[in-house]
């Protein structure tokens, strides 16, 4: 047996230290490696990760969803699992990557892409995602979060391009993705259409001017139809208006002419309207009008009234202005009444020819168009409104609803499938799923799937002169159908590839289109695998069982794997999902560089350190927002890896001194052994339960309160039986208790902060060992004794009331009182209270009764409430009161009977005083009060002395960084009574800090201390 098991450790190391050496100690065992790589042949637990896009630096939000991931992995590996899918992942395409080449080369335009080279603006964008990927890599590693980035699914890659096109391919032959003209949300400034999930991520308030116009009802003079809209740039294109058949309209006249509008706007329309008539919507339906501006040339069905089920009396004048070539409602409803589309805008969101306002981006327009129907008397009113508006979530240009020829995934078709497997997966938090997630899939949309641009998946659909299209499936159709395989199935090698019709055998070409880069990230669960080209994944693996991101994902990245996985599997495509909320800086504003609060991930971890910066995560729940808090993470530290380790420091040093080695536990006698067991047992059980639902920032709290009570009231309550005698069976118990305690709490907080807990753990169970291999504590129902931590928790209640009322009063706790009394519904045992009698530090403790508390107890009525009852006797209801056992008969019996009437507390104000020689506190949850002798004698105060004394030789000892089991000389200097009380309590003092011997001295060497106002010089000399 080794005098030296445990290894002493420095108290004072910093965290960033430990990280560093732990990390070290990972990479040269091949710890990661081992763990990433080794099967145990046990249950799987599936993840999949988000994939990123590296040409962006990581921030601390992407350190939170990390640290959450790695959590779950590591807790789930702990608790008999091996992890599936642990890999990385990367998202390579999409606009997102183009606008960087576009601001790198100064492109404004598609032309200027194309006339620079596809070939060439693509190889830059290959190269630029990767830009940070050794940034993310080392964060990855600084942070903890153990993931295979070696097998990462990286979206550029053939192999799961081929997969999507697999995807396609079914979808196409199963009639579910088509090709179509409709009006799609579409990006001017990058020149192509976004899917319904994609516009959900750029709503802004806009300030935007809003008209009412004025349109003549036809072969009139002077009636008019008033239509409101916030885009005066589409009113060139006006061909219908669209009333609700079943609102109530009015006819009003005023100023000389007449109007149609909604009658609940007439009079906040109208100054002195005169009411000529009242209709149904119905009744205008047919009405023709006159075109607005003439400058279009519109079929002859178009200027009339129709009626629409989505015209509503919220907003406007009831009377909605169609241009069905901007609005989705007013393409549908034109194409019931076969009107073709007028659009006079191009490609790039300008005006053409056909109208005044020529190559005028259309939004710039708006003050010229409303200038020419005021000039055209055409005008009833503007004004300026503050709405919703929504804005490419990638360059922020204000979108227009524009008609484009592209393909679409029948979405809108599957709701109930989608709403169906929405039922299978678990949210946290839970609200989303029918709210915000699943409020989404009530109106699910067609997915515009086809991007006019360049980097991205292509669209695996080739068309012949004929209209037959082909959809290829896999590079092996390729040549199936007559094409060569490019080695980069990426534009525009890809759209060099011609194939064979196989209806009329005519040359094929590729529709020119590349596919929404969520399709890339929302085929994760089966194309990072390559199914189906991967004979060793099946789908028997879909759902995986963890996802998360941040709650910009909730309507992207959880909605396309959602949607993907029920349109191929019929299923959902993960069982559970988290969702975060953002990081905020320290002043609680959204982080962002241009504010200049934008803090990378690196930045954060070289503030505060890996394990800190985790906690943090924890302090809260993930998926609420939380500020930059520094006085938080340091506070947080402090209580969980400060206090481990002196708890450890304090276990190491009198084992190795008496010579102590855990082998196993042994059932414990002793009341403090068998409470701080049972306090563990509980901890795990609700640990445990935390962490399977995903609750880490409870768990967390369980473990600090576990923590928390482990140092401040086991430990300090427990330190003579280490300090004392022999190793007997009663202080080996003791000793396992720590030690089983101590490598339980880091078993639990291992997941949450690897690197402090596997360094401690390697303190305790010796090197070439980690935590993260170790099995989860389990819960032992035999240790668990539920009347115990009852009492226990209502004297560590006494404890700390007897702290506050002290600290309240200026009586130091190291001054002995003559005595306390409780009063509690609870009375502790004997036992519990002999132990913790030292602590409360008094002659006598006595439990009181309640008409026992020293308190003056003052009633007086409250008026509003007695006089309407008693009315004139309530002054004697007042004299009343203050008789002597009226209170008493109120706690009693719950009332007070008075004339006939019964009051209860809630007619009354109670005040109660602790009468003045005694310090009072109490706890409202537990019902105690605790009272304080402030009487000091001369006995009291030299035995306070003694204890203050005490105190200051133990800070010398810390200071020294002694052993807790090192024996020292001390030498005093003092005079008067505090002289007194060391000659007094001189065996005391000796015993309580490992003193040899005490003596006195004139001497001023040595450390001054300020006791009570006077001056005392002790030092201290190490010996054998």
């Amino acid at each position: 047996m080794t005098a030296n098991f445990y290894q002493t450790i420095d108290v004072n190391k910093s965290l960033m230290d430990i990280e560093k050496e732990i990390r070290k100690y990972w990479e040269d065992n091949k710890i990661i490696e081992n763990i990433l790589h080794k099967s145990r042949n046990l249950k799987q637990y599936t993840f999949l990760e988000g994939p990123p896009t590296a040409n962006g630096r990581p921030h601390v939000g992407h350190l939170m969803t990390r640290t959450v991931k790695d959590t779950v992995m590591r807790y789930k590996y702990m608790s008999g699992y091996d992890i599936g899918r642990r890999t990385g992942g990367w998202d390579c395409h999409g606009l997102p990557v183009e606008l960087e080449a576009e601001k790198h080369f100064g492109f404004n335009t598609k032309k200027e892409i194309e006339d620079f080279g596809i070939e060439k603006f693509n190889e830059y964008c290959r190269n630029s995602v990767f830009t940070y990927i050794d940034e993310w890599n080392a964060i990855d590693s600084e942070i903890g979060y153990w993931i295979d980035e070696k097998d990462s699914y990286v979206t550029l890659r053939n192999d799961y391009m081929e997969s999507e096109w697999y995807a396609l391919k079914k979808l196409f032959e199963d009639k579910m993705l088509v090709k179509d003209y409709k009006i799609v949300p579409y990006c001017p400034r990058c020149g192509t259409s976004l899917s319904s999930h994609e516009v959900a991520q750029g709503y802004k308030n806009t300030d935007d001017t809003s008209v009412y116009v004025k349109f003549r009802v036809k072969n009139s003079m002077n009636r008019y139809l008033i239509a409101w809209t916030t885009t005066p740039w589409t009113l060139p294109s006006n061909e219908l208006l669209v009333v609700n058949k079943d609102l109530e309209y009015t006819l009003v006249s005023d100023d000389g002419n007449e109007y149609y509008v909604l009658s609940d706007m007439v009079q906040s329309l109208f100054k002195n309207p005169k009411v000529l008539k009242t209709m149904k919507g119905s009744d205008l339906v047919g009405i023709r009008y006159d075109q607005l501006m003439s400058f279009l040339h519109v079929g002859k069905n178009a200027l009339q009234v129709v009626a629409g089920d989505f015209v509503t009396a919220e907003d406007g004048t009831g009377i909605v202005h169609a241009a069905p070539a901007f609005g989705a409602d007013d393409f549908d409803i034109a194409k019931q009444y076969n009107i073709d589309l007028v659009n006079p805008v191009d490609s790039e969101g300008k005006f053409d020819n056909s109208v005044p306002w020529k190559n005028k981006f259309v939004m710039d327009a708006n003050s010229e168009i409303i200038g020419y129907l005021k000039e055209n008397k055409l005008l009833f009113k503007s004004q300026k409104i503050k709405h919703t508006y929504p804005f490419c979530y990638r360059c922020g240009t204000k979108l227009l609803y524009y008609p484009l020829d592209a393909w679409f995934i029948r979405v809108s078709t599957i709701r109930d499938l989608l709403k169906k497997n929405n039922d299978r997966v678990n949210w946290y938090p839970e609200y989303l799923k029918y709210g915000r997630f699943g409020n989404f899939l009530d109106d699910a949309k067609d997915w515009a799937l086809s991007r006019n641009r360049y980097w991205g998946t292509p669209l695996p659909i080739w068309r012949c002169a004929n209209e037959h299209y082909l959809a290829i499936g896999s590079r092996e159709d390729l040549e199936k159908y007559g094409g060569n395989i490019p080695d980069d199935l990426h534009r525009p090698f890809i759209d060099n590839v011609k194939l064979k019709c196989p209806v009329c055998s005519e040359p094929m070409s590729r529709e020119p289109y590349v596919i929404d880069t969520w399709f890339d990230s929302g085929s994760a669960s089966y194309a990072a695998m390559h199914y189906p080209f991967n004979k060793n994944f099946n789908t028997e693996n879909i759902p995986v069982d963890f996802i998360t991101e941040a709650i910009d994902q909730t309507r992207g990245w959880f909605y396309t794997l959602h949607v993907i996985a029920s349109l191929l599997f019929g299923r959902n495509a993960y069982k559970n999902v988290m969702s975060m909320s953002f990081i905020l800086d320290e002043k609680g504003q959204k982080m962002s560089k241009s504010k200049g609060n934008f803090v990378t991930a690196s930045q954060f971890i070289s503030m505060y350190g890996a394990d800190p910066a985790r906690l943090f995560f924890y302090t809260g729940a993930p998926w609420n927002s939380k500020s930059i808090d520094k006085k938080l993470i340091n506070d947080t530290s402090r209580k969980v890896f400060g206090t481990l380790s002196n708890v450890y420091s304090f276990f190491a040093s009198n084992a190795n001194l008496d010579g102590f080695v855990f082998k196993e536990l042994e059932a414990p006698k002793n009341l403090l052994d068998k409470w701080i067991l049972s306090r563990l047992n509980t901890t795990i059980e609700n640990v445990t339960k935390n962490m399977d639902e995903f609750d880490m920032h409870i768990a967390l709290r369980n473990l600090m309160d576990l923590i928390n009570d482990f140092s401040n009231y086991y430990l300090r309550l427990s330190r003579k039986r280490f300090w004392e005698g022999e190793l007997d069976e009663e202080k080996r118990k003791a000793y396992e208790t720590l030690y089983y305690t101590l490598i339980n709490i880091l078993k639990m907080l291992a997941p949450l902060a690897p690197f402090y807990s596997d360094y401690m753990y390697q303190k305790l169970s010796g090197p070439e060992k980690t935590i993260h291999s170790e099995k989860y504590p389990s819960p032992d129902s035999s240790y668990i004794y539920t009347d115990l931590e009852k009492e226990f928790k209502y004297a560590i209640s006494m404890m700390e009331l007897s702290r506050r009322a002290r600290q309240e009063s200026n009586i130091k706790g190291r001054q002995v009182v003559n005595d306390i009394l409780i009063y509690s519904d609870v009375k502790l045992n004997q036992s519990i209270l002999d132990i913790i009698s030292p602590e409360l530090n008094a002659r006598e403790i006595k439990f009181i009764p309640f008409d026992g508390r020293p308190v003056k107890v003052t009633l007086k009525p409250i008026f509003s409430k007695v006089a309407p009852i008693l009315r004139g006797d309530t002054n004697r209801f007042a004299e009343y009161l203050s008789g002597g056992e009226i209170y008493s008969e109120l706690k009693n019996t719950g009332k007070i009977i008075y004339g006939g009437n019964e009051f209860t507390e809630e007619f009354l104000e109670i005040h109660e005083e602790p009468y003045p020689e005694y310090a009072f506190a109490s706890d409202e949850k537990t019902g105690i009060s605790v009272f304080i002798n402030k009487n000091i004698d001369t006995d009291l105060l030299l035995a306070g002395y003694a204890r203050e004394i005490i105190r200051r030789i133990q800070i010398m000892r810390k200071d020294l960084n002694l052993e807790y089991s090192a024996n020292i000389k001390t030498t005093i200097n003092a005079v008067g009574d505090i002289r007194k009380s060391i000659d007094k309590f001189k065996d005391l003092i000796q015993k309580e800090t490992l003193s040899k011997s005490i003596e006195f001295s004139s001497s001023s060497d040595g450390k001054t201390w300020e006791i009570d106002g006077e001056n005392v010089q002790i030092r201290i000399i190490p010996v054998n």
